[in-house]
């Protein structure tokens, strides 16, 4: 449906952004994380990485759709 190189040159072009959005969350979300042990902790920082991974992936699919489809 979409050209994969076209998709690429999106990824890289708003890659910046994304990590930018995904640290200031992820250290937001850290400090709500309450006193528990080592390897807990651990995993609840991954479990929030992926989530926002997931999340940013998402909108950045459908702003592409809206901003090159629409058209």
């Amino acid at each position: 449906m979409f050209d994969e190189g076209k998709l690429d040159e999106i990824f890289r072009n708003n890659q910046e952004t994304v990590e930018e959005k995904i640290a200031k969350q992820y250290h937001l979300e850290l400090k709500k994380i309450n006193d528990v042990n080592f390897e807990e902790r651990e995993n609840i920082k991954q479990g929030i990485i992926a989530e926002l991974y997931y999340k940013e992936g998402f909108k950045d699919g459908v702003d592409y759709a809206l901003k090159y489809l629409i058209k």
